[in-house]
């Protein structure tokens, strides 16, 4: 009776299980990224458009600048922005290193790679559900 017992609880056990949905939904949000002009320097815009408010720790930004020498790393939002919430309307206005670090490329190949129009891919991925909220694809140009 005893087994029976064990055996009636594991696949009930197994059946619930399937009914619970452990995937967190990424949030929707409209993000975008632009190179501005900050003093004499070149960086980053990161701002949030429009849509669900986003937590900073859970947002990481990536980039891959479309040259053979770059090696980018990401950056947590919560490192490179004060507020608790990142809301629509807010910018984020990375420094000069945090431009490159972002971009895994010295100054040197960031000054040539505005020379050149260089692409590059800016991805906002959601750390908790592993989803990418927004990819962007833009010019190392000054808008």
């Amino acid at each position: 009776m005893l087994t029976v017992t064990v055996i009636l609880a594991a696949v009930l056990t197994a059946f619930a299980g399937g009914f619970a949905d452990t995937n967190l939904a990424s949030p929707s949000a409209d993000l975008s990224a632009e190179f501005v002009l900050s003093g004499a320097d070149s960086v980053l815009k990161l701002s949030h458009n429009g849509g669900e408010p986003l937590n900073p720790e859970d947002i990481t930004v990536s980039a891959y600048v479309r040259t053979s020498d770059s090696s980018g790393i990401s950056l947590r939002i919560s490192e490179i922005y004060n507020g608790n919430t990142w809301t629509a309307g807010d910018s984020i206005l990375l420094t000069k290193d945090y431009t490159l670090k972002l971009l895994g490329i010295s100054d040197l190949a960031a000054n040539n790679a505005f020379g050149l129009s260089t692409p590059v891919d800016i991805s906002f991925h959601h750390k908790p559900s592993s989803e990418i909220i927004s990819k962007v694809s833009i010019l190392m140009e000054v808008s």
